[in-house]
């Protein structure tokens, strides 16, 4: 058991064949698809303060989200 979980600590470095997203463990994942443009988001909101600051940092992220799935490879319409 020891040498597959050596073989599954190596591969985590690594991206998967064909960008598969769902075989990536936890931390890639995240890494990969939303921590870019949530630290995005939050820089934003720590600078502008708004009112009601999750309403902001949703806005932010679905006005944005064209960016995360092109980087990521999907099919999406042309951001702004």
């Amino acid at each position: 058991m020891e040498r597959d979980t050596k073989t599954s600590a190596a591969d985590n470095g690594r991206k998967p064949a064909g960008n598969n997203l769902q075989s990536l463990p936890t931390r890639q994942y995240l890494d990969q698809t939303v921590t870019p443009i949530l630290l995005q988001g939050l820089k934003l909101l720590a600078k502008e303060r708004p009112q009601d600051p999750v309403q902001y940092l949703a806005n932010f992220l679905m006005e944005n989200r064209n960016r995360v799935e092109k980087s990521n490879g999907g099919s999406t319409e042309d951001a702004q």
